[in-house]
Parts: structure tokens; C-alpha cells; sequence
């Protein structure tokens, strides 16, 4: 195996973070099956102690997984000099592939867990009678188990990793082999211009629902509230935009930026272009705080709280939208100075 300063870091940050959020998962299913807010028995009054230290330790738990996110690629870029054959994260992948892709993928994915929960916390302890507590707690086992399948594929790549002779991206992306790949690699504006076009849809709606938002505490208003059809649909919406995102940047975003014509690499691009990174991590950390904004509304509780953290919701979308423009903003001047 590769080890170094980087790999010894992020291992250790994973069985710490890995120790601390099962113990709590395992803890959190036991008192849920127990919880009632209403009751003053004993055993509730117990419950609601190990409760709080429980919240407190997942807390910082996620936001080491948080960090760990960067943390991970930052590692990988660090086994390239170690990699006969690697030029970026590519190389890097292919020594154990598919395990290294599910793997990354997860750390797009779980991010958006972390901070649902987070948020949701946040929420929850400024209302007295906890409204989303069993919501919390149910919700640290799928979570739990997701972070252990996490890390066993973490530890799986990092101690199965000779340092072999390796294709580069170019084998991958430029000359592709299969029908999928030439659709993605082949050079076209499309995707570009559906990014956009989804992209100022969906500023257009964080407006709509902002000020929707700011008059949910009138009688009769926030409709959307406590529909799952909503979440549903908005999640499909997002993730669908993020894909469409990626296509993008692989077909003509990447090459556009690196001044290679025909070199599609999203990954080289993160490595040599580091404005373009900023922007990708601004758009998608707006999109990500948006689908939580809408996982958090769908709540069948959060009608009844709404009057006390409507205001925390606007919070919540200005965030997202700011986000989201910025890193279209960035975007769209390099590609005007790209052109």
C-alpha cells in the first residue's frame, strides 16, 4: 500500500469519526424506541440526559466527516507522485476501481445527509418541546450504517493500493471505447445550455419560495409544507441539475478552461484551474442546502413550528441562492474569458 502524512490523517479521522457516530446511532434506536417528550417519568428525565451528550458528540462527529470530504480528494491528489502512470485523480481511481469511484461518489452524496441532520438539530433545539427529536434519532441508523459502508471502502482502497502502472485520463475520457463515454467526451454547448437554462429555474424558485417563506406565518399560507410530493420532486429536480452539471463540465466546460480542445477531464480541471473549483463547490453546496430546505419543510411537524423558524428557513434559502449565483457568476466570466 501508499501511506503518507495525508493517508495516516484521513484514516485516523475515519475510525475516530466512524467509533463515534455507530456508538451514537446504536444509542440514538435505543432511546428513540423509548423517547416521549410528554412523559415525567424517570426514565424520560435519564433519556433526555443521554440524549443531549448523544446530539453533541454526532455533531461533531458530521462536522469531521464534513471536513474529511476535501480532506479525502486532497489525499488522493497526494498518491499521484506515488502512481507510475497517474497525472490526476483519475490515475489515482484506476488502481482499484470500482471501489475508489463508489467511494468518491459517496463523499458527494453523504455531505447532504450530514448537513440535513445538522440543520435539522440546529432547528430542533430552538423549539421547547423538540418537535423533530425522534426524527433525529430514527435517522442515525441508515446514516450510520452509510458511514460504516463509507469507510469500509475507504480502508478497502487505501490498503489495496500498490503503486502499478496506471492508464491516464486520457485513455479514459478522449478515447473512449464504449457508447456512454463518447456522449459524454463528445464536445458540444448542449449540456451548457440546459445547465443554465435548469440552473435559472431554479434561482427563479428559490425567489418564489423566499418570499413565500417570509408570509408562511400568515393564516393559510405554506401550502408546500408537510408535502412529500414536493420533496420528491424537488430532490429529482436537483439531482437531475447536478447531472447535467457534470455532463457539462465533461463535454465542454473542461476543455474550454484547460485549453485543450479535446481533453475532458473534470478532474484536471479541478487540479489546474482553481476559480473553476471555487465555482463548482459554490453551486453545489447551493443546490445541496436548497434540497435540504425542502426535506426539512416536508416534515409532517414542521407546519405547527413554522411561526418560530420561518425566519432560520429564509436564512437558510438567502444562503443557498447566494451560493448558487456566485458560482454561476464565477462560472460564466471564465467562460466569457475562456471563449
Amino acid at each position: 500500500m501508499i501511506l503518507n502524512n495525508y493517508i495516516i490523517t484521513y484514516l485516523v479521522c475515519s475510525a475516530l469519526s466512524l467509533f463515534l457516530g455507530l456508538a451514537a446511532a446504536i444509542n440514538g434506536f435505543r432511546i428513540w424506541k423509548k423517547w416521549d417528550i410528554k412523559s415525567e417519568a424517570d426514565e424520560q428525565y435519564r433519556l433526555e440526559k443521554q440524549v443531549y451528550l448523544i446530539i453533541t458528540v454526532l455533531s461533531l462527529g458530521f462536522f469531521l466527516r464534513l471536513l474529511m470530504v476535501p480532506l479525502w480528494f486532497w489525499t488522493l491528489h497526494s498518491m499521484i507522485i506515488s502512481i507510475p502512470g497517474a497525472m490526476c485523480l483519475v490515475g489515482v481511481h484506476n488502481i482499484n476501481a470500482p471501489t475508489s469511484y463508489i467511494a468518491s461518489s459517496l463523499k458527494l452524496v453523504l455531505p447532504a445527509l450530514y448537513g440535513y441532520w445538522l440543520i435539522l438539530n440546529m432547528l430542533d433545539r430552538q423549539i421547547a418541546t423538540q418537535p423533530f427529536i425522534k426524527q433525529k434519532l430514527i435517522f442515525l441508523t441508515p446514516l450510520g450504517v452509510l458511514i460504516l459502508a463509507e469507510t469500509i471502502l475507504d480502508i478497502t482502497f487505501f490498503f489495496s493500493t500498490p503503486p502499478r502502472q496506471v492508464s491516464c485520463c486520457t485513455s479514459l475520457f478522449d478515447i473512449p471505447r464504449e457508447d456512454i463515454l463518447r456522449v459524454v467526451t463528445e464536445s458540444t454547448w448542449i449540456w451548457v445550455v440546459i445547465f443554465y437554462i435548469l440552473a435559472l429555474m431554479i434561482l427563479g424558485e428559490i425567489v418564489y419560495f423566499l418570499i413565500a417563506q417570509k408570509r408562511s406565518i400568515l393564516p393559510g399560507r405554506g401550502r408546500w409544507f408537510g408535502k412529500k410530493s414536493v420533496m420528491f420532486s424537488e430532490t429529482i429536480g436537483i439531482v437531475v441539475a447536478l447531472v447535467v452539471f457534470i455532463f457539462a463540465l465533461h463535454t465542454k466546460i473542461s476543455p474550454l478552461f484547460l485549453g485543450l480542445p479535446f481533453h475532458h477531464c473534470v478532474f484536471c480541471l479541478g487540479q489546474e484551474v482553481w476559480d473553476a473549483l471555487v465555482s463548482f463547490s459554490m453551486i453545489f453546496i447551493g443546490l445541496v442546502l436548497l434540497l435540504i430546505y425542502f426535506w426539512i419543510v416536508s416534515s409532517t411537524r414542521y407546519r405547527e413550528v413554522n411561526p418560530g423558524l420561518s425566519g432560520n428557513m429564509v436564512m437558510l434559502l438567502k444562503f443557498s441562492g447566494s451560493m448558487l449565483a456566485l458560482g454561476l457568476i464565477i462560472l460564466s466570466i471564465h467562460l466569457v474569458l475562456a471563449l
